[in-house]
């Protein structure tokens, strides 16, 4: 009895030790919470204190040709350039042959065609001779001056009704007037400059055999150009057609003036801005060149008033506004006005508000801003 009281009291110092383990390790420990530090991004901005400025408009475009044209075959034929090669860069005056298609069985054709027409008429003679004896002489010497390598005559003139339907019922006006379109259609053969011009585009070579409709080279006017040139939809009450401008390389290097022959009805979305088109006039010793980028200075002035802000704070013509209310970032519209060396000159911000001016990476309306704010200067 002596051992079984051991071993039952051993089992319950066992059971309570067991116990009270389970019941310490149960209860909730305390652990330091860590708060983690939210990453805040500080941006550079400045308070829109707006102010009016005069300045020219300004604005950058391209050089083009006021005529640019492609000029393709209207003729079946082999190609065959004129004195100078078919090649991009080359120029020629107004006037000048610039490419010519065989039309060696046009001419051919034509010849045969007007030996028939002779035929046709000499048959018709005698009974000219009888029905209308007054207009034999007339339709005889007609013959006559009939060259077979050299343009048909004016037919004559019929003096009656009845001889116009004589002459028809004999297919001279039909054949007169084949002979005719057939006479134009050999000035086709030769492609000659409208006006002083320059290959642009060559979209076929020499020897080749060109079929109606085949395009074969585009030509640019080399004396007559214009330049396109965006300006904000607000400058339009200062400057209109004939208002003159100056116009400079990208480097600054004067090259010419220009005056507005025309503005567009249409204004950009995403810019706020429409196309003028000025005609250029380059100064003595300088030329312009299809596809030169220049700057212009319109020179109408006007008094604007608005904000000038760093080029990369604009993004699609939009610029971020802080709200110190909530650390948050909005988007607002602005109309470009000017831009020059010191910045870009906008309208469409408020006095007070906080405008970023750098560029804004990874942005979300969700995230929380710091703002470092310049002083004026």
């Amino acid at each position: 009895m002596k051992l079984r009281h051991i071993i039952i009291i051993g089992l319950f110092i066992i059971i309570n030790v067991a116990v009270i383990t389970t019941l310490n390790f149960g209860k909730p420990q305390k652990t330091e919470e860590k708060n983690s530090e939210e990453f805040v991004q500080v941006l550079e901005g400045v308070k829109v204190d707006n102010t009016e400025e005069q300045f020219n408009v300004t604005g950058f475009g391209t050089v083009s040709s006021f005529n640019t044209v492609d000029i393709s075959s209207e003729v079946q034929g082999k190609l065959i350039a004129g004195r100078k090669p078919l090649k991009p860069g080359v120029k020629f005056k107004k006037g000048e042959t610039i490419f010519t298609i065989s039309d060696r069985d046009a001419r051919y054709s034509m010849r045969s065609r007007k030996s028939g027409f002779i035929t046709v008429l000499a048959q018709m003679l005698p009974d000219i001779r009888i029905d209308f004896p007054d207009e034999f002489d007339k339709w005889n010497e007609y013959i006559n001056s009939i060259k077979l390598n050299k343009e048909l005559p004016t037919l004559p003139v019929w003096k009656s009704d009845k001889e116009k339907i004589f002459l028809a019922s004999r297919n001279v006006l039909t054949e007169y007037f084949t002979i005719k379109s057939q006479e134009e259609l050999l000035d086709k053969y030769y492609a000659t400059a409208p006006y002083n011009c320059v290959i642009t585009e060559l979209y076929i070579s020499e020897h080749s055999v060109v079929n109606p409709g085949t395009r074969i080279i585009r030509i640019a006017q080399v004396d007559n150009f214009e330049v396109v040139v965006p300006v904000p939809a607000s400058a339009l009450a200062t400057i209109g057609v004939g208002t003159e401008s100056k116009i400079y390389t990208t480097e600054g290097e004067e090259k010419g003036t220009g005056t507005i022959i025309r503005i567009s009805e249409v204004i950009n979305k995403s810019t706020q801005s429409v196309d003028v088109y000025i005609r250029p006039k380059a100064i003595e010793n300088k030329r312009f060149i299809e596809g030169e980028y220049v700057r212009v200075e319109i020179n109408e002035t006007g008094l604007y008033t608005g904000i000038r802000l760093p080029q990369n704070a604009i993004s699609d013509g939009e610029v971020f506004i802080f709200s110190p209310l909530d650390s948050s970032l909005s988007r607002k519209k602005v109309n470009v006005l000017n831009k020059n060396e010191s910045g870009v000159f906008v309208s469409g911000l408020e006095n007070g508000e906080t405008a970023i001016i750098q560029e804004v990476l990874n942005y979300s309306d969700t995230l929380k801003y710091g703002v470092l704010v310049q002083q004026k200067r």
